[in-house]
């Protein structure tokens, strides 16, 4: 069976969408690629409680890997990984440093965002960079739109603005390019 791409109009904009294989059926065995399915670590080829996994336009793998505070980089094929944000096995606040991160995302133009769990932010961070620049939040925890809760998700859209989603507020708030003021209510309450 094989995928078709399909363009379908919606009053504005166009989306391209891959429809998958109804039939499609997947392999029963899973295939470890990084880490250890009895013990956490945190060498090269080691991580601990990761969180979330993302893939840039290269096919490189990021894993936000929470319990050593780093975000790291894996090129295909490969099982050892290499910090490229974060410092391992130090949370802290500072630009240089994460604090359980659990998701890292790209934009269309190939930046990286990160959710800065602990530390209630989203960061961005250019590879080869000591230091990430914080595009969300970054005045501590709240429940008021100029602040984040505990959250483990983030999706960036086309125009690179941000959703987070805060399982802590119990609310998906939306965080326009460049401006990380105030957030928007999309989805749940907002308790003020």
């Amino acid at each position: 069976c094989l995928a078709a791409t399909t363009t379908t109009t919606l009053a504005p904009p166009t989306l391209t969408t891959t429809l998958r294989c109804l039939t499609a059926v997947w392999s029963s065995n899973a295939t470890l690629i990084t880490g250890s399915t009895a013990l956490a670590g945190s060498t090269a080829t080691f991580v601990s409680s990761p969180y979330g996994v993302s893939f840039d336009g290269y096919g490189y793998m990021y894993v936000a890997d929470t319990g050593n505070h780093r975000i790291q980089k894996y090129s295909p094929g490969s099982n050892i990984g290499n910090t490229v944000a974060g410092v391992t096995s130090s949370a802290g606040s500072s630009l240089a440093q994460l604090n359980s991160p659990s998701a890292v995302q790209f934009d269309s133009t190939g930046t990286m965002y990160i959710l800065d769990t602990s530390n209630y932010r989203v960061l961005t961070w250019v590879l080869g960079d000591p230091f990430g620049t914080v595009v969300v939040n970054g005045r501590g925890a709240g429940t008021t739109l100029d602040k984040i809760g505990v959250s483990y998700s983030i999706f960036v859209d086309s125009q690179s603005n941000i959703y987070v989603s805060e399982y802590g507020n119990y609310r998906v708030t939306k965080w326009i390019a460049g401006n990380n003021t105030i957030g928007q209510l999309v989805a749940g309450t907002s308790i003020l």
